[in-house]
């Protein structure tokens, strides 16, 4: 085990040599985001994959569902630095979690796996390899507004042929959206390959004492107050229109001409 420890420290190092940020793109939060941990910040990246040449090793980030009635979320991403092409993903797995800690799971909300991932180039890049969107869509998920003090964990992992390797990219938060904001250092790795458990990226083992480029996509659910003012809005929309059809009848009967 102790080899598989010191080859992904190794692997590690590695690529935070070989990560060069190109400053000139300034990419911002997907449409629709409600939660967004910020782009890639040039540092390094942590193994997050599957069936590439690592069998299995997954990353795990912290939100916050800050809106009282909760949010509808319609789908899920990840940014990961990728070795190969895009068209080695043959998929992605999806993972909501709540209560996780050190070597603890805490309980899972929602999952799943796609063979459909959209895999999108970012704009950002680095030396020698690109950075890429990897998005589940088509969910239909509810996830109600927390207690203080609690959060949930979301993991976006791409699925390879065999080949190459995925690295979620750190962020330091830059153009995030909603909370946390990509500076809190509340992440985990989960990997049977490497042999950890739900293990703090702070561990000094891992090296990664950053936050995870990952997000959420969605509505937020209305208060009553909001959904009852429109409701009222689109009457009073309907009333007039119907007014002045009835006004338009009326004037062809008598000759009169109105603009409709």
């Amino acid at each position: 085990m102790k080899n598989k420890h010191n080859f992904t420290a190794l692997l590690a190092l590695a690529l935070a040599a070989a990560l060069v940020l190109n400053r000139s793109v300034c990419a911002q939060a997907p449409p629709g985001s409600l939660w967004y941990n910020g782009d890639f910040n040039g540092v390094n990246g942590l193994s997050n994959e599957r069936n590439t040449i690592v069998s299995q090793a997954a990353v795990y980030d912290d939100f916050d569902v800050t809106t009282p009635l909760g949010w509808h979320v319609t789908a899920v991403f990840s940014d990961n630095i990728f070795t190969v092409s895009p068209m080695t993903v043959t998929g992605a797995d999806w993972e909501i979690r709540t209560g996780v800690s050190e070597g603890n799971a805490g309980t899972l909300i929602a999952s799943g796996t796609t063979n459909l991932p959209t895999v999108t180039p970012t704009g950002r890049g680095t030396f020698n390899f690109t950075e890429y969107m990897v998005e589940v869509t088509g969910l239909n998920i509810f996830l109600p507004m927390l207690p203080l003090g609690q959060h949930y964990w979301l993991n976006v992992t791409p699925v390879g042929n065999g080949t190459g390797r995925f690295f979620n990219s750190n962020t330091s938060g830059a153009h995030c959206v909603g909370t946390p904001c990509g500076n809190d250092q509340n992440a985990f790795f989960n990997s049977t390959y490497f042999g950890y458990y739900f293990t703090s990226t702070g561990n000094p083992d891992l090296g990664q004492p950053y936050d995870f480029s990952n997000g959420v996509i969605g509505t937020v659910v209305p208060e009553p107050a909001t959904v009852a003012l429109v409701t009222c809005g689109m009457g009073a929309l309907l009333i007039a229109l119907r007014r002045r059809r009835g006004l338009g009848k009326r004037g062809r009967v008598s000759g009169e001409i109105l603009t409709l």
